[in-house]
Formats: structure tokens, C-alpha cells, sequence
């Protein structure tokens, strides 16, 4: 008489779908994942077109107006600057050199007495207008952004040096504070304009 054939056991497949669950919420939680910070910018308000504006007099002396062309090309006050004027040697890049003395030269901007602590010390009015084409390239214009703010860093470190003694990196967090009220990023980023319809 033949024999039957045994059967091979069935595997039981009932929690594959617990240790899958399982597996999933562990990489999840033992997983980092890198965050792009982005730059620290804050957009002005929005403004009703219908309401009435009131225009802020600013000194035409104490403006530089720094223009992102789409083809690169950087115009501040009447110099044409090129995408390599913003590599940084010794320091400085052209641009973010030619900034900072704007902030700083006595005969390119107003100073204004500003207390400091119970003191009064100089500082500039300076404001740097930033503008660019709607086809610019967008990393020569944060580069210009970088340069314009690296400018202003170096300007709050001078002041820093001037009221305290030392670095601005080196102050305390109330001292930080006084600085970057005395010395404001005065940097406006107006409306992008398109050369195309011109």
C-alpha cells in the first residue's frame, strides 16, 4: 500500500505585518534627516494699495543702490561689477569693501549720535537698496545678499570694538542687542523688476 505524501507545514505569515509596523517606526525615530535653515530674512508687510502711504524721507546721500542685472552683471552707485567681484580675498569681496565703506566713510554717508549704553557714538544712515531682474540668477543675487549683509557684520563689529573693546561675537547677549539696535540691517530689497517689457 502507497504511502501519502506529507504535507510541509504552512509558515504563519500573521505578524509579518506587526514586525513590518515595527520595523518602519524604528528607522523613522533612529533616522536624522538634514534641514536646509535657509536665510534669515524678514519680508516686509504686506500693504494695502488703497490706503493711503506715508513715504519715509530718506537722504538720496545716504542710499546705495546696488542693481542685480540677468545677466549678472552688478551695478552699485554708477561701478559695474562682475559675479567675481563677490569672491571674498583678504577679507573682503569688492562689493561687500565697497559697502562697508560706504557705512563707514564719513563723506559717502551721514553719521547720527546714537546712545549706546549711556554714550553717544556716530553712527552711519546708510541704507543699501537692493533690486534685481525677475531673470537674474538667483545665486549671484544671494551672493550679493551675503556680501551686503557680511558688510554690515563687519560695520556692527567695528562699533562693537568702539563701545565695548571687543568683538561683537564676544559680547553678551544684552550687549548684542544694544549693537544691532544702534546698528540696523538697512537692507531694502525692493520689488524685482522684468527688463524683458522694457
Amino acid at each position: 500500500m502507497a504511502r501519502a505524501k506529507k504535507k510541509a507545514g504552512e509558515i504563519n505569515s500573521s505578524s509579518m505585518a506587526d514586525i513590518s509596523f515595527l520595523l518602519l517606526i524604528f528607522f523613522l525615530v533612529t533616522t536624522t534627516m538634514d534641514v536646509d535653515t535657509g536665510m534669515k530674512r524678514t519680508l516686509p508687510p504686506w500693504i494695502d494699495p488703497t490706503e493711503q502711504q506715508n513715504d519715509v524721507d530718506v537722504n538720496e546721500r545716504n542710499v546705495l543702490k546696488v542693481n542685480v542685472a540677468r545677466n549678472g552683471s552688478i551695478m552699485v552707485g554708477t561701478e559695474v561689477y562682475r559675479a567675481n567681484d563677490l569672491n571674498r580675498s583678504a577679507g573682503h569681496s569688492r562689493l561687500s569693501r565697497e559697502v562697508y565703506n560706504f557705512l563707514v566713510d564719513a563723506d559717502k554717508s551721514n553719521k547720527k549720535d546714537v546712545e549706546i549704553d549711556g554714550a553717544m557714538y556716530p553712527i552711519s544712515e546708510g541704507l543699501v537698496s537692493l533690486k534685481a531682474d525677475n531673470e537674474s540668477k538667483y545665486s549671484v543675487y544671494l551672493q550679493v545678499q551675503d556680501e551686503l549683509t557680511y558688510a554690515f557684520n563687519l560695520y556692527r563689529d567695528d562699533i562693537s570694538r568702539l563701545v565695548y573693546g571687543v568683538g561683537y561675537n564676544e559680547l553678551d547677549d544684552i550687549q548684542q542687542a544694544n549693537i544691532r539696535k544702534a546698528v540696523p540691517m538697512k537692507i531694502s530689497e525692493a520689488e524685482p523688476n522684468d527688463q524683458t517689457k522694457k
